[in-house]
């Protein structure tokens, strides 16, 4: 997997076995979308995989980066990939639950311009995610939340903090952005 645009395009990324990277495709659209959101923004990477989004961000011209993964291989590839690129000093890994690690942000006042949820597809994480997010709301002001997800995956309105301002299916992805009220 290689990072598609910004300081460090070109560059290739370690994806951990058994981890399901972003697609191309997918991973191009969301940033074509936010490419002006993200200069100087605060990102959380929640299921963090390889890094790919949080690193993309990086790339784009984020300020700073916290990621989030519960599986050791995950942390241990971003933590590589953060390194290839000398952005450590930029980036918070946490070897975690996602759940929560939100429950944590919210009590230490932590505020993500950003957050990015890319769990594991058929395991129902989109909902549970959303319900922690709108109960510990560590969403910024005018903040987005962005889901990569299956394309059927289902979690109704579990999210009163923000609009669905896209909504897209690419194959078997969906990708969803919320804009906070």
């Amino acid at each position: 997997m290689k990072i598609i645009g910004g300081e460090f395009k070109g560059r290739t990324l370690i994806v951990p076995f058994g981890i399901r990277p972003v697609s191309f495709r997918v991973k191009k659209s969301v940033f074509d979308i936010l490419r002006g959101e993200i200069k100087d923004k605060v990102i959380l990477d929640l299921f963090g995989g390889s890094g790919a989004l949080g690193i993309e961000a990086l790339s784009l011209g984020a300020r700073n980066v916290v990621f989030v993964d519960i599986n050791k291989a995950c942390v241990n590839a971003i933590v590589k990939n953060i390194s290839v690129i000398r952005k450590a000093a930029y980036c918070d890994v946490f070897l975690r639950d996602s759940l929560r690690a939100i429950k944590s942000f919210s009590y230490k006042n932590a505020s993500f311009d950003i957050v990015f949820i890319d769990p594991p597809y058929y395991r129902g994480m989109i909902k549970k995610t959303l319900k922690a997010l709108d109960e510990y709301d560590i969403l910024a002001p005018s903040g987005y939340l962005v889901i990569l997800c299956y394309r059927s995956d289902e979690f109704g309105n579990v999210y009163s903090r923000g609009d669905i301002i896209y909504d897209i299916v690419y194959g078997q992805s969906r990708v969803l952005i919320y804009a906070k009220k």
